[in-house]
């Protein structure tokens, strides 16, 4: 039973890792080569932040669901 779940939890882990967009991204910007583009992916991330922060601050004042 233990074996069963192992293995499972190894197949699942090692598609996530395989075929999710974010895994692949992360991928890589860790490699050598990527460590260039670590840089603006942490910049596109501001924006984002600021985005979700005015859409979750709209949403409390009574906005648009």
């Amino acid at each position: 039973m233990i074996r069963l779940l192992w293995t499972a939890s190894a197949e699942v882990r090692y598609y996530l890792r395989r075929y999710m967009p974010s895994n692949i991204v992360l991928d890589l910007i860790r490699t050598r080569k990527g460590l260039k583009w670590g840089l603006p992916a942490m910049l596109l991330a501001v924006p984002y932040l600021v985005v979700a922060s005015w859409c979750t601050v709209l949403i409390e004042n009574g906005g648009p669901g």
